[in-house]
C-alpha cells in the first residue's frame, strides 16, 4: 500500500468513525478491516460464555451481515481469543469449525486495561494474508479503537448491572415485610399457602409460578425463599421482560456465583426469545448451588407446541408448578387484603384509618379486577391519598360491576366446584395471556373502554388509563390488541371527531 493510499485510508477511517454511533461503530470497523485486507468476511467479536464468541460487527461479501454467535473450539479464533495474534493459511480440514476451508486468516485479540481478552477481530480471505508496514499499522489502529469501544461497552454494562442491583436491593428492603402480608381465607389462597410450604421443603427443585399479571407471583417466590433453608442466602431477581435482559444474561455466570446457596428468580421467563432461552439453559449447570424459581403470565405449554419455548428448559423450571388464581375468583379474600393494604399505606402516608366502609367492600366484591391484587393495592393507596377521613371509602366511579352469574361461576371454580356452571365458565386449561379463555373478555373489554374514555384515551402517565387499571402500559396495550380495542373502532363521547389513532399514548 503506497503512502498516499495509506493516508487516504486513514482519512476515510477517521471520517466514518466520527459519524458512527452505537452498534454501527463496530460495523464500520469491520467494513474498513475487510477493505484494507481484501477480506471476504471481517468480524469484530466479544467473548461469550461457554467458549463462544458473539459478533458485534460483521461484514461479508462487500456488505453488512447479521450478527451471530459461534463456538470458538476448532476455529483459529480460539488461539486469538487466548491472546495470540495469528496469521495463517487455512488448509481444507485444518479447522473443522472454520467458516472457510481454504484461504487466509488474520486475527488480533481485543484486551481490557489489565490485559484480559474481551474479544477479538478477525478476517477471512480468498488468498494468503500479506502485510506491509502501512497495512499492519491500519489494522493496529482498528484493533485499538475496537478494544477501547469494547471496554466502554463493558463499563456501561457493569454500570447498568450495578443500577439493577441497587434497585433490587431497595426492592429487597421494601419487600422484606410484604411476605408476611400474604393474607386470605379462600380455598384458592389456602391451596397456594400449602404449595409454598411443600416447595420450600424441596430446596433444590425448580419452581414455575403461573398466573395473570398482578396476582403476586414475585411475592410467592419470595415466600418460598423466606421459608426455606436458603432464607439466609441471597434472593436475586432477573426480569426476563426488561430492556436490559441482554446485559443480565451476559452477567449470568457472575450472578450465579453471587447467588451461591440462594435463590435465582427468573421473572416473566415466558418473554425470553428462543436464542435467550438457549443461553439461559447453557448457564444453568447442574453443579450450581442455586435454587431456580421462575414465573410467567403466558401459556408456556402452548408456546412449546408452537416451537416458541424450549421443552428442556420448561422441564428444568417446572419440576414444581404453582398456579395463582385471579382475584376475581377469590372475592372472600378482598376484605383482608384491603385491611392489609390500608394499614401499610396509611403508615407510609402518615394517616390513621380506623375502618373500611362496608358499602365499598360490597362494590369491590362485584368488580372484575383485570389488574388483580396489584390493582387493588393501587386502588387502596389512591383512595387514601384522596381522602382524610378515618373510614376508608372506595368511590364507585373507580369500579365496574361484574355480571353476577359470571362472578358466581368464577368463585365456584376457584373453590373447586365441579358444577355444570363452573365447568362451562372455565372449561379446559386457562391461557393467562388470552382473556378469551377465561370468559371475562366481554367484561374486561367494556371496563377498559370505559377507563380509556374517561382518560381521553391517554394510556401512560399519572392520569393515564394504565395507572387507573393497575397495569403496566405495555400490558394494557397488549390486552387492547387481544380484545380488538382501538380508538378508531371505539369512538366514545370524549373522542374528538377525526382524531387519529396515533393520538393514543
Amino acid at each position: 500500500m503506497a503512502a498516499a493510499s495509506t493516508g487516504e485510508a486513514l482519512e476515510q477511517l477517521a471520517a466514518s468513525l466520527a459519524r458512527a454511533r452505537g452498534d454501527n461503530f463496530f460495523l464500520e470497523l469491520a467494513a474498513h478491516l475487510a477493505g484494507v485486507l481484501g477480506a471476504t468476511e471481517a468480524l469484530i467479536c466479544e467473548g461469550a460464555p461457554n467458549k463462544r464468541a458473539r459478533s458485534l460487527g460483521a461484514w461479508r461479501a462487500g456488505g453488512p451481515a447479521a450478527n451471530y454467535e459461534y463456538d470458538l473450539d476448532q476455529t483459529p479464533c480460539a488461539a486469538v481469543h487466548a491472546g495470540e495474534i495469528l496469521t495463517v493459511e487455512l488448509a481444507a480440514g485444518a479447522y473443522p469449525g472454520a467458516f472457510h476451508k481454504s484461504g487466509g486468516y488474520f486475527g488480533m485479540p481485543l484486551a481490557a486495561n489489565d490485559g484480559a481478552v474481551l474479544g477479538h477481530l478477525c478476517v477471512y480471505t480468498d488468498h494468503p494474508v500479506v502485510f506491509d508496514p502501512s497495512t499492519r499499522a491500519i489494522c493496529d489502529i482498528i484493533a485499538n479503537r475496537a478494544a477501547a469501544e469494547l471496554r466502554l461497552v463493558h463499563v456501561k454494562r457493569e454500570r447498568a448491572l450495578l443500577r439493577g442491583q441497587r434497585r433490587q436491593l431497595r426492592a429487597e428492603i421494601a419487600a422484606s415485610h410484604d411476605v408476611e402480608a400474604m393474607v386470605g381465607v379462600s380455598a384458592a389462597h389456602l391451596r397456594v399457602v400449602e404449595e409454598i410450604r411443600h416447595a420450600a421443603q424441596a430446596t433444590a427443585a425448580g419452581v414455575l409460578i403461573r398466573g395473570e399479571p398482578g396476582t403476586g407471583k414475585e411475592l410467592v417466590a419470595r415466600a418460598i425463599h423466606a421459608t426455606s433453608s436458603r432464607a439466609a442466602k441471597p434472593f436475586v431477581k432477573i426480569d426476563c421482560a426488561a430492556l436490559y435482559i441482554e446485559t443480565q444474561l451476559n452477567a449470568l455466570p457472575q450472578t450465579l456465583t453471587l447467588t451461591n446457596g440462594g435463590t435465582l428468580f427468573l421473572d416473566e421467563v415466558g418473554a425470553l426469545t428462543p436464542e435467550m432461552q438457549q443461553r439461559l439453559l447453557a448457564n444453568l449447570g447442574a453443579d450450581a448451588n442455586v435454587r431456580i424459581i421462575a414465573s410467567t403470565d403466558r401459556d408456556v405449554r402452548k408456546k412449546i407446541r408452537d416451537g416458541e419455548f424450549r421443552n428442556d428448559l420448561y422441564q428444568r423450571l417446572a419440576i414444581f408448578a404453582i398456579d395463582l388464581a385471579p382475584l376475581r375468583t377469590r372475592v372472600e379474600d378482598i376484605p383482608l387484603l384491603v385491611q392489609s393494604f390500608a394499614q401499610k399505606y396509611a403508615r407510609r402516608l402518615g394517616r390513621r384509618v380506623e375502618s373500611v366502609d362496608p358499602a365499598s367492600l360490597s362494590e369491590l366484591a362485584n368488580y372484575a379486577w383485570p389488574g388483580n391484587i396489584r390493582e387493588l393495592a393501587n386502588l387502596v393507596e389512591r383512595s387514601l391519598v384522596m381522602q382524610d377521613t378515618p373510614t376508608l371509602k372506595i368511590t364507585k366511579e373507580l369500579l365496574a360491576t361484574t355480571a353476577p352469574l359470571e362472578r358466581a361461576a368464577l368463585v365456584a371454580a376457584a373453590a373447586g366446584d365441579t358444577s355444570t356452571t363452573a365447568r362451562t365458565a372455565l372449561a379446559g386449561p386457562v391461557d393467562f395471556d388470552d382473556t378469551l379463555s377465561t370468559g371475562l373478555h366481554v367484561i374486561q373489554r367494556d371496563h377498559i373502554l370505559r377507563v380509556l374514555d374517561s382518560t381521553h384515551w391517554v394510556i401512560e402517565g399519572s392520569h393515564g388509563a394504565a395507572l387507573k387499571l393497575g397495569l403496566k402500559p405495555a400490558t394494557l396495550r397488549h390486552r387492547m390488541k387481544k380484545l380488538g380495542i382501538s380508538r378508531a373502532a371505539n369512538a366514545g363521547p370524549h373522542t374528538a371527531a377525526g382524531m387519529p389513532e396515533s393520538e393514543v399514548r
